[in-house]
């Protein structure tokens, strides 16, 4: 087992035909054999992605890919360390770029999780929580992934105070999930006028992951990623969990029309209810809610802007609705549908307020997508921190990225904050 720099693969194994126990033949792909390897977690996607060039001068592999073929992928960047690995089993759903020249060939490898391959397969019509409904956390942890998906991955979630009950138009489980995350209140926050509402889903190399958005306020700063970080003769950056960084790009910050046009600071649903005919008007104000909202920074001070958008003088857009509660479990969360529906809208576009985007070269696979990690940026000729800029970043986005051409691997980070800074 070779090792490159901070690379090791551990192990590339492609099933041909269904693999050794369908019958078929196991290709073992060596680590001069892998071109480039990029891993990928994302906060918005249900899913892990993997993709890999290889070439095959030897095993001529490439040419017996049609696709649907299983594999496992396992590398890590320390090859002294096998608990500093990441292992996956995927499937096959893609082969693109095949090149053959002088009695060589490569190809691309675009690999999804058989959970993701099942998902796709299956188009659900049927009633979930029927009678008095059934706890969000619950529907979609053992109805949907554990029954449905039939997964046997471990699965974290925030427990939600608020039933439900729907009925699936031939959705998949993840559209279900994606589409239940608007509508769930996290139990810790609970009900009332100040609840909450709002949960991400996704899946990191841990497993599936149920969270609200509010949650991550408590969650421990796991490292420090400091611009421009120099370390001190005796300093041992890993004891002191600082991860240097040559840049810090801000991709985005407050696009404030958008905001406008999707009414994040003052809007007004009118809702009619075919149920029983009612018809209703909600005023939404930024004001009044964003005090109560639990920010990843809550030192840093309100935009000032916000003071622009006075209570009940006008709204940025208009919206109106015809809903059918009856098709919902009735009760005091039924009441307050639409208004937990315009919470989570702006609680989603407050947690992705500002994108940060890093890149570095490290010697372990620890982070992963949901971390806390606690940026520091430096601004003018006398380096003086940037509290603007600095501050709990949520790591909404992770890419490992191995290139044979450099022997290294990268990592490259997407951040994520609700709140302007630490100043």
């Amino acid at each position: 087992m070779a090792s490159k720099n901070n690379f090791t693969l551990r192990d590339f194994a492609i099933g041909i035909n269904g693999g050794e126990e369908a019958g078929g033949t196991e290709l073992q792909i060596k680590q001069e054999h892998l071109l480039w390897l990029r891993y990928t977690e994302d906060i918005q996607s249900a899913s892990i992605k993997m993709e890999a060039m290889i070439t095959d001068s030897q095993t001529a592999v490439c040419s017996h890919l049609k696709g649907m073929e299983p594999c496992f992928i396992s590398f890590s960047a320390n090859s002294d360390d096998e608990n500093d690995t990441i292992s996956h089993f995927m499937m096959i759903y893609d082969v693109q770029d095949r090149t053959q020249e002088d009695g060589k060939s490569k190809a691309v490898l675009l690999m999804c999780t058989p959970d993701m391959i099942n998902n796709a397969a299956m188009k659900i019509s049927k009633r979930y929580g029927p009678g008095s409904g059934k706890k969000i956390h619950e529907i979609v942890k053992n109805d949907l992934l554990e029954t449905e998906i039939g997964t046997d991955k471990d699965i974290f979630f925030d427990q939600t105070e608020n039933k439900f009950s729907f009925i699936s138009c031939f959705w998949s489980p993840f559209t279900m999930i994606s589409w239940l995350c608007s509508k769930s209140i996290p139990a810790e926050k609970g009900s009332g006028a100040n609840a909450t509402a709002g949960f991400c889903f996704y899946e990191n190399k841990d497993g599936y992951n149920f969270r609200a958005f509010d949650s991550f306020h408590n969650q421990e700063v796991v490292t420090y990623l400091k611009v421009g970080h120099t370390p001190s003769e005796n300093e041992d950056q890993k004891d002191k969990n600082i991860i240097p960084i040559s840049s810090a790009q801000v991709l985005s910050q407050t696009d404030i029309l958008k905001g406008l046009n999707i009414g994040s600071y003052s809007s007004k649903v009118m809702t009619l209810d075919l149920n029983d005919m009612k018809y209703e008007e909600i005023p939404f104000n930024i004001n009044k809610y964003y005090e109560d909202i639990p920010l990843l920074n809550p030192d840093s001070p309100k935009p000032a802007y916000y003071e622009k958008f006075k209570e009940g003088v006008r709204a940025t857009r208009i919206m109106s609705k015809v809903m059918d509660t009856a098709l919902f479990t009735s009760g005091k969360y039924t009441e307050g549908f639409t208004r937990q529906l315009s919470q989570s809208a702006l609680r989603e576009k407050l947690f992705y307020n500002k994108s940060v985007e890093v890149e570095f070269i490290h010697q372990d696979l620890a982070l992963k997508v949901g971390d806390v990690v606690h940026l520091t940026t430096y601004k003018g000729k006398e380096k003086e921190e940037d509290k603007e800029n600095s501050g709990k970043y949520i790591i909404g986005r992770l890419e490992r990225e191995f290139l044979n051409a450099k022997d290294s691997m990268s990592t490259k980070l997407l951040l994520y904050t609700d709140s302007p800074g630490t100043s």
